[in-house]
């Protein structure tokens, strides 16, 4: 088996996995990325909206961001973590403007500050220019900066196995579509996002499969608050997000009888109560009959003409392209799988149980809790990338080396070959029973049944000798596993508590103020916060 040698290996392509590279690389560590798509243009990066939180304003301060991270939480983000990402957050930030990043600014020539749900003052910026999917522009400046580093970058190849030696990190199996490679390294960094496309519905493109999350478990690492999944309450023409700022303006959620129910749900915020809570309510209105499209409707009536032409004209003319104005037309919005605030269990360094394995990003747990405040995802990304990045070449500019040529010979040699039948009608029936059973809103009857169904695909699975498919094998295997994890510890937490919610627990349970969290083996844990 060809190898390949370096100090640390990131898998991932987008912020958190160039940030990382980029921060190895300039603590003298060779770095070697590994992406299933292209690094800079792949991934959840790529189609983000460009808004990101940091304490700027004068009556801002870490202090007032953590407490709004905690609260936002429902009191279960690590707190570390949480004091982690406030401190370097406006550092973090700002550091994008070296890459050519610029923000929205006011004319006296000071960051625009926007108020975002669940925020106590104004710290969400906005990079230009703006518009849909501009936050593509971070992950494309970031990658011209990692090309500069004398970083290598493969593109197009998935990493399939994380190697250990006396429980330590050693290395890392690749398949590149036609082959097995080994990478020789002291370090691994996890930055493969989430697993939004486990879900039927979800904003994520395609290839975001929780591959993070399996690479850590399967290591010896721990997951933690995988019970939290956020689905993003109003997706319009089946990805785009409708964001937030559009109901600080006068928007309107409608049900299909011109209702504006949301005061059933949260009489005292309105439209300005979190994500959770809205989907939720699009949820059970259209359960109860009275959706729109499975969904609801957005109506911007009571949005001023002069705001719809200036400050949305981008989103009116993608509109228009559909056929519908935004002035006088109700948008059908419907929720969808968006992020997972749980993920891989790290400390403030991004360092996991296994000595060598860092993980950051979408793909490590515990900086949320039970919901995320909206913006802080990018700005996770800088800030524990270049945490994990540092954390690792620390770690393999000391670490004893060992070839895993052996222990990737064995492992490859249990792996399916190809031929066989395909994988894809199998993982599209998991993705209906991940949005079914693990969804918006759960029930003991609804778990027990998906862990039963996860059982069964994992054990087809565990004893497959071929595949149609090796990449579809691999992405099955992920969202097996990852889906597990979501139904242990969904089943585990007899509450309602933030993206979790419980049918028949519905109220939130002070005994429960604590993490779960998921080892190997799927056995449950539990971390008091």
């Amino acid at each position: 088996m060809d190898m390949i040698e370096t100090d640390v290996c990131v898998v991932g392509g987008g912020i958190a996995a160039l940030r990382a590279a980029m921060a190895a690389r300039a603590a003298g560590a060779s770095v070697l990325v590994v992406s299933k798509g292209k690094a800079g243009k792949s991934g959840c990066s790529v189609i983000s909206e460009g808004i990101l939180n940091a304490p700027f304003a004068p009556n801002d301060s870490p202090a007032l961001f953590v407490n709004d991270i905690i609260n936002a939480s429902a009191g279960v983000a690590k707190r570390q973590l949480a004091w982690a990402l406030a401190e370097s957050a406006r550092d973090a930030v700002l550091s994008l403007e070296d890459a050519g990043i610029t923000f929205e600014r006011e004319e006296s020539g000071e960051l625009h500050l926007k108020l975002s749900g669940g925020h106590a003052v104004a710290r969400t910026v906005r990079v230009t220019p703006s518009g849909p999917g501009c936050g593509k522009v971070i992950p494309q400046a970031l990658y011209e900066q990692a090309t500069g580093m004398d970083i290598t970058l493969w593109d197009g190849a998935t990493v399939v196995k994380v190697l250990t030696n006396e429980g330590k990190v050693c290395g890392a199996v690749v398949y590149d579509g036609s082959s097995y490679r080994l990478v020789s390294c002291a370090a691994v960094v996890l930055a493969t996002g989430g697993a939004g496309r486990v879900y039927l519905y979800s904003t994520n493109p395609t290839g975001i499969m929780g591959d993070g999350a399996y690479l850590a478990l399967d290591a010896g690492a721990s997951l933690v608050d995988m019970e939290y999944v956020q689905f993003f309450p109003t997706v319009a023409l089946s990805s785009y997000l409708l964001l937030p700022f559009i109901f600080t303006d006068g928007a309107q959620l409608l049900n299909s009888e011109g209702e504006r129910f949301i005061g059933r749900y949260d009489p005292s915020l309105m439209e300005a109560t979190t994500r959770d809570k809205m989907s939720q309510a699009i949820f059970t209105e259209a359960m109860e009959g009275r959706g729109v499209e499975g969904g609801a409707c957005v109506s911007c009536a009571s949005v001023p003409p002069d705001i719809l032409e200036t400050k949305y004209a981008d989103e009116a003319a993608l509109f228009a392209k559909h056929g519908l104005d935004l002035a006088t037309d109700p948008i059908p919005v419907r929720p969808a799988c968006h992020f997972f605030m749980g993920g891989v269990d790290i400390d403030a360094e991004c360092r996991t149980a296994v000595p060598g394995l860092y993980a950051c990003g979408e793909c490590a747990g515990g900086t949320h809790g039970a919901n995320r405040l909206a913006g802080n995802a990018l700005t996770e990304t800088l800030v524990f990338g270049s945490r994990a990045g540092s954390s690792a070449a620390a770690y393999a500019a000391s670490a004893e080396r060992h070839c895993p040529s052996d222990e990737a010979e064995a492992y490859v040699g249990t792996l399916p070959s190809t031929g066989g039948e395909s994988l894809a009608p199998r993982l599209a029936a998991l993705r209906n029973i991940a949005w079914e059973k693990l969804g918006i809103i759960r029930t003991q009857e609804s778990l027990s049944s998906a862990i039963n169904d996860l059982d069964w695909f994992g054990a087809e699975i565990g004893g497959a000798e071929q595949t149609a498919d090796l990449e579809t094998f691999f992405d099955f295997r992920c969202a097996v596993t990852v889906l597990k994890a979501v139904a242990v510890a969904a089943l585990d937490r007899t509450e309602s508590r933030g993206a979790h919610y419980r049918a028949d627990f519905p109220r939130q349970s002070e005994a429960w103020k604590k993490a779960i969290v998921v080892r190997p083996g799927f056995e449950i844990a539990y971390d008091p916060r």
